[in-house]
């Protein structure tokens, strides 16, 4: 018999790699914490694939992401690998996207903090972010 495919459940949700089952006829209420986890795992997933690649390459070479070959084009991963590599854990917010540490990715970490800051405060989009990353690389160190 081939293995079971993986999933996680949230009550009486079970979450697959291709949709949600759900056992039963929930309560409005019970869906509430299921779709904020649906959500959270979108927008780590990134962080995820990024930090875990960096950390296998690290650690079994470089033919490590080839284990990933097929499932996300090389070049998504390599994108996810050098966003994750260069911005540490320390300076996301998890509030902002993916794409937004993307913006500022090139940025020297305390700059990063700093604009990824005030884009939280200000409520700035990925593609705002983007512009103020550039005129900040434009302008010489202070």
């Amino acid at each position: 018999m081939p293995p079971s495919p993986p999933k996680i459940s949230v009550g009486p949700f079970d979450f697959t790699s291709v949709g949600v089952r759900i056992t039963g006829r929930p309560e409005s209420a019970e869906w509430k914490g299921p779709l904020q986890f649906a959500l959270w795992c979108q927008r780590a997933g990134p962080w995820w694939i990024g930090d875990l690649l960096n950390a296998g390459e690290d650690r079994f070479g470089e033919a490590f992401s080839q284990m990933c070959e097929g499932a996300v084009s090389a070049e998504m991963l390599n994108r996810y690998a050098s966003v994750a590599r260069r911005i540490p854990i320390e300076n996301r917010i998890a509030s902002l996207s993916w794409s937004a540490h993307a913006a500022v990715a090139r940025l020297p970490h305390d700059l990063q903090r700093r604009l990824l800051r005030e884009a939280e405060q200000k409520g700035w989009t990925s593609e705002e972010l983007r512009l103020h990353a550039r005129e900040a690389m434009k302008r010489p160190p202070t």
